[in-house]
Order: structure tokens, then C-alpha cells, then sequence
């Protein structure tokens, strides 16, 4: 009983920082794609980063991409949010949004580019984890 309680509790603690880490992320995105300007631009390179341990690796690709502004200022700059594939490889154009104030924070303009993916991914996960965080609370004697 006190060990169903005691992995209930876990499941319920993990389930809520999932579920605010995801809102968290929504209303970062949310923000964002408020005052964000749309741009085409140009991949010139790509940033791989390998994530995992050994054996077990995967790898990000972080696009640098150059757009205009519409101001007409130049700007190179990396995604800050990276992909399992690349959204376009180099000499390539992407859609992408961009911070008027800040034209260097940029999202390539895909649903997971933008940020909102991975948000509804981590709150989904952090409500299967409260549901089975009150089932075992509730079936437990």
C-alpha cells in the first residue's frame, strides 16, 4: 500500500512538471507567434547535435538561415529550436518567423518549428502520467 502510494505520488509530481512545462512552452510560442513577422529564407548551414548516451544517440539539426527583414535588413542567424530531420537542407529557402524587436530569434514555420508540438507532446504525457498517477491511487486497497 505505501509503496502504491508512494509511486502514485511520483507519477502525479512528474505528470504536473510535464504539464507545466508544456504550458510553459505554449504560452512561449503563444508569445512569439503574436508579434512574429513572416520571412523567406535561405538554409546555409546546418548544426547537428547528437543527444542521448551511447548507443542510443540521435541527432538534432539546428538550420542557420539568412532572410530580409521587412525593414530590408540582412540577417543570418541559427533556429534556436532544432529537429530530428532537417526542415530543408542548405541552399534551400524555409518560410520562417521571425522577433521584429529581436530578428535574430527565429522558428522555421512548421508545427514543430514553431514550438507548439513539443508543448502539446509534454503536457499529453504529463496527463497520462496523472491518470495513471489516480488510477493506482484508486485501486490501491
Amino acid at each position: 500500500m505505501v509503496q502504491n502510494l508512494f509511486f502514485s505520488l511520483i507519477f502525479g509530481i512528474v505528470g504536473a512538471g510535464l504539464i507545466v512545462a508544456g504550458g510553459v512552452m505554449g504560452i512561449g510560442s503563444y508569445r512569439f507567434l503574436r508579434h512574429a513577422e513572416r520571412a523567406d529564407g535561405e538554409v546555409v548551414r546546418l548544426r547537428t547535435r547528437r543527444t542521448g548516451r551511447q548507443g542510443h544517440r540521435s541527432r538534432v539539426y539546428y538550420p542557420t538561415v539568412r532572410f530580409t527583414t521587412v525593414y530590408g535588413q540582412q540577417v543570418e542567424t541559427e533556429a534556436n529550436i532544432g529537429a530530428g530531420r532537417p526542415a530543408a537542407m542548405p541552399g534551400e529557402r524555409v518560410p520562417i518567423l521571425y522577433d521584429p524587436e529581436r530578428p535574430t530569434r527565429i522558428r522555421i514555420d512548421t508545427p514543430s518549428g514553431r514550438g507548439v508540438v513539443g508543448g502539446a507532446v509534454f503536457a499529453v504525457v504529463g496527463l497520462v502520467f496523472c491518470a495513471v498517477s489516480l488510477y493506482v491511487h484508486a485501486v490501491s486497497p
